[in-house]
């Protein structure tokens, strides 16, 4: 039985989730099977972990029905019946804590039963307690046009309830609503695009996106209207102002805009919203061609530090979100930022997933020995890695070429440098403009070597304003090398 269903939601369970749900199990409006609650009774002593030799089929069926032969096919059903509660179980813990949804569930069911006073009650109470009083969260306007609509609704079958605009204001919120989930999607796809290659077939998004958020009269309209009370006209310009920035990689300018008016209205957003908005304005800024006066990684040091400053560095549920924490290790380590990196580890890895702590531990180690200039300790680290994923490898990938460089070992750099070309020569999943970043900083890497040596001045000079006008992966630790000669 341990490799059921069931039971791998039970493992997931904490002891007060479990404690409710036994009571659940035990409620007659959830369940008349007496059967299922015997099961339970066995089962629970072997919490949290549920791994135990008396937890196969046959020894649990001589605990539930002592004296009676063996038959798997009523077990079997029992399984199956307490797994299904499990489900709805876990369905109900969802609702309880989705308030608008209970809201709405609870207003379409005072309409059906044609109790407009309570409804109308209900509705204006919750509109101002919660609408009106919360901040921008991912859901949002979706949750608020659901209350809207179920007022609507109510109105048309008794016209004294009728609302002024509940229209207007409905679809003013769809475009909320699109503007607003665009833009986290359009997030996604370039994650899609940068990190796995993946393109769409044609440009239907791209034209349809452009001809919206490239619009110089709408961005002037919606900029006017967020100078206004209304709070949700500044969310949107948040939005707006990131779509652009996406559009126009050219211009740093755009991406500092899209930054002020971020940091400017970030106070009428959720925690959780603005997780999702700091990741995209790392992106905006990763998009950015326009870098020949800006160290990106000390703007990107800055983000994460004002995750870290606003107590949002971790995830809703208080886990380190892997891919964030890799990105601040490294980010801090090439800059040398040791006390950051040391609260990152102090403070942050043990929230990692424990499946995960072994590796994150040992490349933080990495990444801390060469903020100290420990190169030969943080060598070591990088080769520890037992895990295999592409973020991790790529990150040590680049701290082992500069390790190569710094302790002037360019056998090691050269070894190096053909296994990365292989690597990228063969795999398909590496984005175009990611294989050339990386094949320019190889490259330019060389190059320093061979400069290191002949110390030619016009030559360092030339390559100087040859990599600042350029775009490649570890530009700034280039700059300083080449500052160096």
């Amino acid at each position: 039985m341990q490799n059921t269903s069931f039971l791998e939601i039970m493992r997931v369970l904490n002891k007060e989730e479990l404690k409710r749900f036994d009571a659940f199990l035990n409620s007659p409006y959830f369940n008349t099977r007496s059967n299922v609650i015997k099961l339970f009774v066995v089962i629970k002593k072997y919490a949290p972990d549920f791994r135990d030799s008396s937890l196969d089929k046959e020894e649990i069926w001589k605990k539930i029905s002592p004296g009676k032969e063996y038959n798997y096919g009523i077990l079997k059903n029992i399984i199956y019946d307490i797994t299904k509660l499990a489900e709805r179980f876990l369905e109900t813990e969802g609702l309880i804590e989705n308030e608008p949804q209970r809201m709405k569930n609870l207003l379409i069911k005072l309409g059906d039963k044609h109790l407009e006073n309570i409804f109308m009650n209900k509705y204006n109470s919750f509109e101002k307690n919660y609408f009106k009083s919360s901040k921008f969260y991912n859901e949002y306007y979706s949750d608020y046009i659901d209350l809207k609509e179920s007022r609507f609704l109510m109105q048309a079958f008794d016209p004294k309830l009728r609302s002024k605009l509940i229209s207007t204001d409905i679809s003013e919120m769809l475009i909320f609503d699109f503007i607003a989930k665009f833009s986290v999607n359009y997030n996604n796809m370039y994650i899609e695009k940068t990190e796995y290659n993946e393109l769409p077939e044609n440009d239907l998004i791209k034209m349809f996106s452009e001809k919206i958020f490239k619009d110089a009269e709408l961005e002037e309209y919606a900029v006017k209207l967020s100078a206004g009370d209304n709070r949700n006209y500044k969310v949107m310009l948040v939005f707006f102002k990131m779509m652009k920035s996406y559009f126009n990689p050219h211009s740093i300018g755009i991406y500092f805009d899209f930054k002020k008016t971020l940091f400017e209205y970030d106070k009428y957003i959720s925690e959780a919203a603005l997780r999702s908005l700091y990741a995209s304005l790392g992106s905006a800024l990763d998009n950015c061609k326009d870098t020949q006066k800006l160290n990106k990684n000390r703007e990107l040091f800055e983000i994460i530090s004002h995750l870290v400053g606003k107590n949002i560095f971790l995830s809703e549920n208080g886990k380190v979100i892997p891919t964030l924490y890799l990105l601040a290790v490294k980010l801090s380590g090439y800059l040398k930022e040791m006390e950051f990196l040391e609260k990152l580890i102090k403070e942050y890895l043990p929230k990692m997933d424990p499946e995960l702590h072994n590796n994150f531990n040992i490349y933080s180690l990495a990444f801390l020995h060469f903020s100290r200039n420990e190169f030969d300790k943080a060598l070591e680290y990088t080769n520890k890695i037992s895990i295999d994923t592409f973020q991790m490898k790529y990150f040590l990938r680049n701290l082992q070429f500069i390790i190569s460089y710094e302790k002037d070992d360019y056998d090691m750099f050269q070894y190096l440098s053909d296994s990365h070309r292989h690597f990228l020569s063969k795999n398909k999943s590496v984005s175009e403009s990611y294989k050339e970043s990386n094949l320019k900083f190889l490259n330019y890497t060389n190059s320093i070597f061979k400069l290191k040596e002949s110390k030619d001045k016009k030559e360092i000079d030339f390559m100087k304003n040859t990599v600042l006008k350029d775009s490649v992966v570890n530009k700034q630790w280039l700059l300083e090398k080449i500052d160096e000669l």
